[in-house]
């Protein structure tokens, strides 16, 4: 794999980072973001949304796709290490970063893969607290600090990401959903600030190509949570099942 999408930056116009109202139509027909928790679902579908963004230059599409690719969850696995022939190539990552030549969109997707950097880090320390991640395993600004401090609780990064601190105890604690929910509550919370206080010329105002990277974000966590609530909904729904028949006597043939 040498990119995600194809997309040569070198072969096309030069992508326009600073038109702050070029997605003024696409932005004003999208439906807004509920907060994240009080979400049952995406308000838009996958396939609505794609359509949309069809309104996208094709430079600008190509990056999206590229931006999404990098940073999908499952990115960063719980066994990281012996999984990583199967996650994406750490030179694909640093490729599509390399395309990013807007500052503040740079330091936005270079603010996630830090994210999931400091997830698999902690995830996979406690399943392998004796096998520290080493090697071209990451692109992080943090990835020296995890390896240099593998035995320390928080990798002596607490006071950079608090949240660390919680996450942690929620994994200690065996607290899979309580964990879930918070790491998406940062990432939520990180696109909202990111979004606010931005320079004009960073190209992160209201209708602009940033904009929209931080509205389709915010649609994967959204997605994210509303697939794991189901997940976790059908799990304990057969549970009930399984507890109720395991309950019943073995010559009960009755319907439900």
């Amino acid at each position: 794999m040498v990119n995600l999408s194809g997309y040569r930056p070198e072969s096309c116009e030069q992508v326009d980072w600073h038109n702050q109202d070029q997605y003024l139509s696409l932005l004003t027909g999208l439906p807004s973001h509920l907060s994240l928790f009080s979400a049952k679902k995406t308000p838009i579908s996958r396939l609505a949304l794609d359509k949309k963004l069809t309104a996208l230059t094709p430079q600008h599409r190509s990056l999206l796709e590229d931006i999404e690719g990098i940073l999908q969850w499952g990115y960063l696995s719980p066994q990281i290490k012996h999984e990583l022939h199967n996650s994406l190539p750490i030179s694909v990552i640093k490729q599509v970063l390399n395309t990013i030549s807007d500052p503040a969109l740079n330091q936005l997707v270079r603010d996630k893969l830090d994210f999931r950097t400091l997830v698999g880090a902690l995830r996979h320390r406690y399943q392998e607290p004796s096998s520290p991640l080493s090697g071209d395993w990451t692109v992080s600004r943090f990835k020296q600090s995890i390896e240099n401090n593998w035995q320390e609780p928080y990798f002596r990064l607490e006071h950079a990401r608090p949240w660390l601190i919680e996450a942690k105890q929620l994994m200690d604690d065996d607290e899979p959903l309580l964990l879930e929910k918070l790491l998406l509550q940062v990432a939520w919370q990180h696109l909202s600030r990111s979004h606010t206080g931005l320079p004009v010329t960073s190209g992160g105002e209201t209708f602009s190509f940033y904009a929209v990277v931080v509205y389709v974000l915010k649609w994967d966590i959204i997605e994210r949570w509303s697939r794991y609530n189901a997940e976790q909904a059908s799990r304990r729904f057969q549970q009930l099942i399984d507890s109720s028949i395991s309950g019943l006597p073995e010559d009960f043939h009755g319907e439900f």
